[in-house]
């Protein structure tokens, strides 16, 4: 056992072929102890034991023997970022580094502030002794533009940006350098998509890769979804994840801005997303006609608080000459100090 620390521990010993049952059921009652590493002898597996009082009967069934043994000490993996890091960088840094990361595919994405930009390399390989699946780790940065492509640098790992992401039964194919993904945005798409009745006519404004409607597609088969991205790239990725997830024939995409698509559209949903933070205010008046009256608006937007953006949206409505209910509203995700994702569910009274 290579000069590692031993301890003498009382154990079970017992022939290799009943060895995994033992495991298992020593595991079931709470008695193995974990701490210390089981070792095979001459035929025979030695597991150590937290305590002797319950096992006695377990031992006689399975031909096995009670003893004590030395047993190896297992080395605790690091569970945390910070307890991996401890004594690395500095402990004014360790205070500082993230508490969550997205892992999509088998990349990781995390955001690191300018302080913390210093370390990223350190970060970035840490992340990946915790995360063995993973493959590259890249820093956040700026979402800009029209297709709302986000910045990322590459601090650990290599390879390509492309990705396979698996998300409540769906697969979806992206490259984190040509299109925008959510992970946090998971739990939303499973509200939606188990809100979609039989037969509904949803409309998916800003579609990206399609984790909205693919999954409304595979949750409800007589739905039927249209879907708008203005993003050629996560337009082509939106195709493939279609027939990825075979709902092709549930699904139609469209490629353009909304606004000019549904320009001409009188087709009215029974259901619209609007999944574009910072700027779906801009968009409501296309949204509203866009629903049909009684329809649902699922909207997405920025605010300093639930109240704040219940209100700047019914008052935008109004200003358009429409009345919405607020059906429901809640935090998504804090995106700065005092700065968070709202979804908000709108009912289109007129």
């Amino acid at each position: 056992m290579n000069g590692s620390k031993k301890i003498l521990r009382e154990a079970v010993k017992v022939h290799r072929c009943r060895a995994e049952e033992l495991r298992r059921r020593l595991i079931a009652m709470g008695t193995l102890d974990e701490s210390l590493k089981p070792f095979e002898e001459n035929g025979f597996v030695f597991f150590p034991l937290k305590r002797l009082e319950e096992v006695h009967g377990l031992v006689e069934e399975l031909g096995g023997e009670l003893t004590q043994a030395l047993f190896e000490v297992r080395a605790r993996r690091p569970r945390s970022l910070k307890e991996y890091l401890a004594g690395k960088l500095p402990s004014s840094i360790l205070d500082k580094l993230p508490s969550s990361y997205d892992i999509i595919g088998d990349l990781i994405l995390v955001d690191l502030n300018d302080e913390l930009r210093s370390y990223a390399r350190e970060i970035g390989e840490a992340l990946l002794r915790l995360h063995p699946r993973a493959r590259m780790v890249l820093v956040k940065g700026e979402t800009t533009g029209d297709y709302r492509i986000r910045d990322v640098e590459v601090v650990a790992g290599s390879g390509s940006t492309e990705t396979i992401y698996r998300e409540h039964g769906c697969i979806y194919k992206l490259d984190l350098r040509r299109v925008f993904f959510n992970p946090r945005l998971s739990g939303e798409r499973l509200r939606i998509a188990r809100q979609v009745a039989a037969g509904e006519r949803v409309l998916d404004m800003f579609a990206g890769v399609g984790p909205f409607s693919i999954l409304i597609a595979k949750l409800q088969p007589s739905a039927r979804i249209v879907a708008v991205e203005i993003n050629p790239d996560a337009y082509k990725y939106l195709l493939e994840n279609l027939k990825l997830n075979k709902v092709e024939d549930r699904v139609t995409p469209v490629l353009g801005d909304a606004r000019e698509v549904l320009e001409n559209s009188y087709e009215e949903h029974d259901r619209v997303i609007m999944d574009l933070p910072y700027r779906s205010l801009e968009f409501l008046d296309v949204g509203l006609r866009a629903c049909r009256r009684r329809g649902i608006i699922h909207l997405y937007m920025v605010s300093r608080s639930l109240e704040e953006a219940s209100r700047i949206v019914a008052d935008k409505a109004l200003e358009l000459k429409h009345v919405v209910e607020i059906e429901f509203g809640r935090e998504v995700m804090e995106v700065a100090p005092r700065r968070s994702i709202f979804a908000l569910d709108l009912r289109k009274i007129s």
